[in-house]
């Protein structure tokens, strides 16, 4: 295996042109190691660059955590001097306040003074106190509520069924009128008897701003497009630094269990702590960010890979230029040979460029000079050929369109009308191929014609009405085969297809005079200009529609074959008003 494959490298670097040898060794001698650095180089520091993003998000992390912990912890000590205030507890324990109006308005005084000097504008925006509805001031709505809207909440419900010293509470938790408003975020307590702990008279609610809470969330997103959350212990969002973000997912199912964890999915990499107040804080840093410089890096060492290519190519290209010089000399001498100097150079060895160019070079010197001694032998038997070639020449075109008809007819389910088409084409093509004869009678020529219009009527729906003249006497009289078909297509094509009504009329007269046969091809068709005369005659069709202009020099051609220069081939032709073409030649009989 080893063998084999050297031998086929040893084969390929003896016949690869030296200019691509040269090129392929400075190519691969440069990429290679650089495309092994480049490679290497990108995973070391993706690596590098992935550990550094990830550290830094845990850092902005842990920062956050610690500074948001600080402030709910803060927020929730502040209740303390409301809860621990003895006179808050013995207006709420004194049955008496409430039968005498002024002093009730006298202690709502003083606790709404003291309850608005716990407002900040840092942390607290307000302090509710929930009384029983016996005060007066119970449904006062800004700084109390009665103690009967505590009741079927589930914050408060929890706070009791928890025995906990204080809780923090969402607006759908909360209830009451708070479920609809999502811009703040609540801390309760209850107030206890302080002759019995167990019972609670009164609660206690101060919210706080959800904007505060949530700039210092934000603070933790030190990777683009990443979301810090506060969510509950049922995993349902409480706050978002992203307001638009409104569903967590992928949560694991025992990240309730962990009091700080991490863990990644397809899509993100996740922080997790738990907070003081039951909640938890959560990072989710998408993946692709995470990536994303590395990737950056990696297409910038690629670019760089793509321009050092880009100049190594062009110094491997100058390099083989140089070395291949020689041939550019070589190629100088070959311009000499349009000068007529045949002049061989001498062989050399080898399969390289000059070697091969050399060799080419006498193998052309050598066949130019066997042409030339043999041009005209050579020319007439050419000519012979085409003519000869030119004669059983059969229009696809036509043999293309014919069995399109066929088809269309066949899916239509024109039966009768296919085999009509059938049997014209078949006859068509036997006259056409008469058994290898290249001369045949005028009768048969016409048959060839008539077949042809036939097809061509059933093409374009019976609009070519084509009459024949021709006297009897004169039927049995040779003519070249495939003659009158070339000319009676182009009058289709360029006379009769050219009218706005796409029909017209074809007639075919033949006359003896002077011992010469005359054969008129006449349309009433669009005609043609002297330009588009000269270009049948020559060969050269510019018809978009298409046409023999070819077969019309090929008829030109074989009637002076076969009965010399007196036989000619004539066109006249009238814009607007329609083409004659007239062939003469020698009257001959048959065995002439």
């Amino acid at each position: 295996m080893i063998f084999s494959f050297i031998q086929m490298l040893r084969k390929w670097l003896y016949n690869t042109k030296l200019r691509h040898k040269i090129m392929y060794t400075y190519l691969l001698l440069i990429m290679l190691p650089l495309g092994f650095y480049q490679f290497i180089a990108s995973e070391k520091m993706s690596d590098i660059i992935i550990n550094h993003v990830t550290y830094s998000a845990k850092q902005g992390f842990d920062q956050t955590y610690s500074f948001l912990n600080y402030r709910v912890q803060r927020i929730a000590e502040t209740t303390n001097i409301l809860v621990s205030n003895s006179a808050i507890s013995d207006i709420l324990m004194d049955n008496n306040v409430t039968s005498d109006i002024n002093r009730e308005l006298q202690e709502y005084a003083n606790l709404k003074k003291l309850l608005r000097s716990m407002q900040d504008s840092l942390d607290i925006s307000r302090v509710i106190l929930y009384v029983p509805s016996a005060f007066i001031f119970a449904n006062e709505s800004e700084n109390f509520l009665s103690l009967n809207e505590t009741k079927d909440s589930p914050c408060f419900d929890r706070l009791n069924d928890l025995h906990a010293k204080y809780l923090w509470c969402s607006a759908p938790e909360l209830g009451g009128k708070a479920t609809r408003d999502n811009s703040s975020l609540y801390v309760v307590r209850s107030i206890l008897d302080p002759n019995n702990y167990a019972i609670p008279i009164g609660q206690l609610r101060v919210d706080v701003q959800a904007e505060t809470i949530r700039s210092m969330l934000s603070k933790a997103n030190v990777v683009r497009n990443s979301t810090t959350f506060l969510v509950d212990q049922n995993q349902q969002i409480i706050l978002s630094s992203d307001p638009s973000v409104t569903t967590l997912v992928n949560l694991p199912d025992t990240w309730d269990d962990a009091v700080s964890t991490t863990w990644q999915t397809n899509n993100n990499y996740y922080l997790f702590r738990q907070l003081p107040s039951n909640w938890g804080m959560v990072t989710v840093i998408p993946l692709h960010e995470v990536v994303q410089q590395s990737h950056q890096l990696r297409n910038d060492l690629l670019v760089i890979l793509l321009i050092v290519t880009v100049i190594a190519y062009l110094l491997a290209y100058l390099f083989s230029f140089s070395v291949t010089r020689r041939v550019t000399q070589l190629t100088s001498r070959l311009r000499d040979v349009q000068n007529g100097n045949l002049i061989a150079l001498a062989q050399t060895q080898g399969r390289d460029e000059i070697g091969e160019l050399i060799q080419t070079y006498n193998y052309m010197i050598e066949q130019i000079s066997s042409m030339n001694k043999e041009h005209y032998r050579l020319g007439q038997e050419v000519k012979n050929a085409e003519l000869k070639a030119l004669q059983s020449q059969i229009n696809p075109h036509f043999l293309y369109n014919t069995l399109d008809l066929i088809n269309w007819m066949a899916d239509s389910g024109l039966n009768t009308d296919i085999k009509k088409v059938v049997k014209a084409l078949a006859r068509f093509y036997k006259v056409s191929l008469s058994s290898g004869k290249d001369i045949i009678t005028l009768r048969e020529e016409l048959q060839h014609v008539s077949f042809y219009v036939q097809i061509q009527n059933i093409r374009f729906e019976n609009k070519i009405d084509f009459q024949i003249d021709v006297p009897e006497e004169l039927l049995n009289h040779p003519i070249p085969k495939i003659t009158l078909q070339p000319l009676v297509e182009n009058a289709i094509l360029h006379g009769i297809l050219g009218r706005t009504q796409r029909e017209g009329s074809i007639s075919i007269r033949a006359y003896l005079e002077d011992h010469t046969m005359h054969l008129l091809i006449k349309d009433d068709g669009v005609g043609m200009n002297p330009n588009l005369i000269e270009d049948m005659m020559a060969g050269i069709s510019r018809s978009r529609i298409g046409g023999s202009s070819f077969g019309v020099k090929n008829v030109g051609e074989r009637i002076r074959h076969y009965f010399g220069d007196p036989a000619k081939l004539i066109y006249r032709s009238v814009p607007g008003v329609g083409t004659e073409v007239e062939i003469t030649f020698p009257f001959t009989d048959e065995e002439e």
